[in-house]
């Protein structure tokens, strides 16, 4: 099921402007083996026989015909520093790219972010693919956070499951575009981090399976 997932969600990038050609990657954790998205594989390419798995602890590729992902170090750094993280959803998209090229947080102007935590912040710069970068990451991103931007380059976003991680990148990237074009008309008011916890609070009552 992890494999058909990573497929399946590999195929929606395109189509929801969260990557280009070959741009970005995901993951899942499935207790010490990671499975990873190929390196120089169109999203929309991607099939099974193309996702590699790779031994969390030593980063050995176990499984698979093509290569990992040049980012594997970043994801195998996020896991390990976060237990509760199982999948990993690396994006290029458009508007968190921009915040991103200017080091900028993307602050909150709208709720849609309050279930998973206040704003995103930036993490230093260093080469794609390197250990530095994976280090800024995580050190960037709170312990109880879920989605970074990395600076000159995307977005990463992390849960529990691929399709939360999924989401959290969507939802990124959409209070990126909004953020950029509140800014474009005027000063847009940011909401106060009691406001997001109250929403907070709300979204655990939302929807079709709300928490008691």
């Amino acid at each position: 099921m992890p494999k058909s997932a990573l497929v399946d969600f590999s195929r929606r990038m395109t189509p929801d402007h969260l990557a280009f050609g070959t741009s970005g990657n995901m993951s899942v954790r499935m207790g010490d083996t990671v499975w990873i998205t190929p390196s120089g594989v169109p999203f929309d390419e991607v099939g099974e026989e193309d996702l590699a798995a790779v031994d969390l602890a030593t980063g050995n590729w176990v499984a698979g015909t093509a290569r990992p992902s040049s980012e594997l170090p970043l994801h195998r750094a996020l896991y390990s520093a976060r237990p509760d993280v199982q999948a990993i959803v690396h994006t290029h998209s458009e508007y968190a790219a921009v915040f991103a090229a200017c080091g900028e947080p993307v602050l909150p102007v709208h709720y849609q972010l309050a279930p998973w935590q206040y704003s995103i912040a930036c993490a230093e710069y260093a080469t794609y693919g390197s250990v530095e970068l994976a280090r800024n990451a995580v050190a960037a991103l709170a312990p109880d956070h879920h989605v970074v931007l990395l600076r000159n380059h995307g977005l990463l976003a992390a849960a529990a499951t691929l399709a939360d991680a999924y989401q959290i990148a969507r939802d990124g990237e959409w209070l990126a575009q909004l953020y950029y074009r509140a800014r474009l008309l005027g000063s847009p008011r940011i909401l106060s981090p009691e406001e997001i916890a109250a929403v907070r609070e709300q979204f655990r009552h939302y929807g079709q399976n709300p928490e008691s």
